[in-house]
């Protein structure tokens, strides 16, 4: 006799629809008592509220561990749930993870009250009820029960930080060239119900009507190639703002660094201005950027062929944006601990992330001797690390740390050593508990660093290039 079971087994998750068809094809039952068996099936597990029609995707657990099964739920969205495939499609775009602030500009859900719309906040919280994302209070990340999929945290956060600073650099040029208002632009600002990268009021002849402003709205893609399904949510939303009774004059614009022919076409075609990074601020910027998104990319393979290439990067950025070189001081941090580490190591990691407990951590620095394993924790920001810092590292970051070392058949007998390194030092609390931790009778050896010992870390290297940088840059005060 034919099952549900036995046809998801065969074919792999189905949406609940072809799944009763096959079903009353196969069993030779009416299509109601095919959809009834479905529907009471408790072997199954079926998403729900995606898709139309009152369908689900449904699937067995056993699918839960095939890697494809994020393509397939994708697909199951696009061609029958095309709303909320936006969601998939951002995280896709985002290896994985995405803040909050970006998510709502890729997905064109209002983040206001919109007739007809269900809102930002309420399709987020479906997705979470289903188990398919997670919210850590900033970013959107895959269920660690939905997928195993690793992300890194250190590229999405260094990426999100030059998006951010590539957008402050937009709003400046808007305002000093008079495309906007002056004291009107707004980073992440709200029109129409839906959330922008960027907003600013104009009085451009041509955009100003009745003696209203126009408005120029923009969002941005950069770190990857980008193809036209990428940028359909930027039309989608344009089109929402036109569809308005009334609506204003609008210039947008998408910002991107490396976009198909198709997607260049298909933005052209609605009115959409596309703004390439080196048409807006210069190719050497541009170039500076890209280089810096390969470092991240290849953060191991990059200190291990070419320690210093990062250092080089700073000098470079201090010429031509020495606000985003603020800005992610605390990823090239990590880049100068594992400088440190890859003169003698056998291999490094740089935000190596970690699913254990049910949860995700993130590796700093993950240094691979021939005797030993060095998890190094990394701050370079104003104040001093603290107790609540220093409590959360030892109680849950180490324990989880240790428990995936354990797991690894090539790692888990080597001895392990855990570092935190800071720019700015420690309280006194801070070093009370971690001098108690390094006094104590432990499998596993605690070290700290400060100011003082960078400096002297530098010095043993003989590394005139990086003392300089940590003096001039890393140890230098954070205004």
């Amino acid at each position: 006799m034919t099952t549900i079971k036995s046809i998801l087994e065969e074919k792999g998750p189905l949406m609940s629809s072809e799944l009763v068809r096959t079903m009353s094809e196969t069993g030779n039952i009416t299509l109601n008592s095919a959809s009834q068996r479905v529907s009471r099936d408790r072997e199954i597990i079926q998403i729900k509220g995606f898709f139309k029609s009152n369908q689900s995707l449904c699937y067995l657990p056993k699918h839960l561990d095939d890697p494809d099964l994020l393509k397939i739920v994708s697909k199951a969205m696009y061609e029958s749930g095309r709303k909320y495939w936006f969601t998939f499609n951002a995280l896709k775009m985002h290896d994985g993870v995405i803040s909050n602030k970006y998510l709502e500009c890729y997905t064109n859900y209002p983040v206001l009250p919109l007739k007809k719309h269900r809102p930002f906040k309420e399709i987020m919280q479906s997705f979470i009820a289903e188990e398919i994302l997670v919210f850590n209070n900033e970013d959107y990340i895959y269920s660690p029960k939905f997928s195993s999929l690793i992300t890194n945290p250190l590229i999405h956060k260094t990426i999100e930080l030059i998006k951010d600073t590539t957008l402050e650099s937009f709003h400046s040029l808007c305002r000093n060239t008079g495309l906007i208002s002056y004291d009107s632009g707004e980073l992440f600002g709200e029109f129409g119900k839906l959330r922008w990268g960027f907003k600013g009021a104009s009085y451009v002849l041509g955009l100003k009507h009745n003696n209203k402003p126009g408005f120029l709205l923009a969002d941005i893609l950069i770190g990857k190639p980008f193809y036209k399904n990428d940028i359909l949510f930027f039309i989608e939303k344009i089109q929402l703002l036109q569809s308005f009774k009334g609506a204003s004059r609008l210039l947008p614009f998408l910002i991107v660094d490396d976009l198909d022919k198709e997607g260049l076409r298909a933005l052209k075609e609605k009115g959409v201005i596309v703004g390439f990074v080196k048409d807006l601020f210069g190719e050497k910027y541009a170039k500076a950027l890209r280089e810096l998104i390969s470092i991240l990319s290849n953060a191991g393979a990059s200190l291990k062929s070419n320690p210093e290439k990062y250092l080089d990067l700073i000098a470079e950025l201090k010429k031509y944006n020495e606000g985003l070189l603020n800005n992610i001081r605390g990823t090239l941090f990590e880049f100068a601990v594992g400088h440190i580490h890859s003169k003698e190591c056998n291999s490094i990691d740089l935000g190596r992330e970690i699913i254990m407990n049910n949860a995700r951590h993130e590796m700093d620095v993950l240094a691979i001797y021939g005797n030993k394993i060095v998890i190094a924790e990394c701050k370079a920001i104003k104040g001093q690390v603290d107790e609540g810092m220093i409590l959360k590292w030892l109680n849950t970051k180490i324990p989880a740390f240790r428990k995936w070392l354990l797991s690894q058949e090539t790692l888990k007998g080597k001895k392990v050593e855990f570092e935190y390194w800071s720019t700015s030092g420690f309280t006194e609390n801070a070093k009370s508990l971690l001098d108690k931790q390094i006094a104590s009778d432990s499998s596993y050896k605690v070290s700290y660093f400060d100011s003082v010992a960078l400096r002297n870390k530098a010095k043993e290297l003989n590394d005139k290039k990086l003392k300089e940088t940590l003096d001039n840059f890393f140890l230098r005060p954070i205004v």
